[in-house]
C-alpha cells in the first residue's frame, strides 16, 4: 500500500535547543525519522534518529535531542 504524502506541521525549536516537527499521514502508521548534517551523503549513511509518535489520529510527532550538537541537520521521514 503506499504512504500518503507528509504534511509537515508544527515546527519548533524547543528550549534547551531540540528540535521538533509534527507531521499529518495516516493513522496507524509507523514511521522512522533520519538526520544528516551533509546532503551529499546516500541516505543509506544518513543515521537513524528515532521513531515518530502518533500523538492523535494521524497525527505524528518527532523531537530530535541531539539537534543541540548538530544544528544544521537535515530530516527525512520513512515508513516501513
Amino acid at each position: 500500500m503506499p504512504v500518503a504524502p507528509i504534511v509537515l506541521t508544527n515546527l519548533a525549536l524547543l528550549p534547551g535547543g531540540a528540535f521538533q516537527f509534527g507531521f499529518t499521514n495516516t493513522p496507524g502508521m509507523n514511521f522512522t525519522a533520519y538526520g544528516t548534517t551533509n546532503l551529499s551523503l546516500p541516505f543509506t549513511n544518513w543515521p537513524r534518529l528515532g521513531s515518530a509518535t502518533e500523538i492523535t489520529s494521524g497525527q505524528f510527532q518527532f523531537t530530535d535531542l541531539q539537534a543541540t550538537t548538530n544544528a544544521d541537520r537535515f530530516y527525512r521521514v520513512t515508513s516501513p
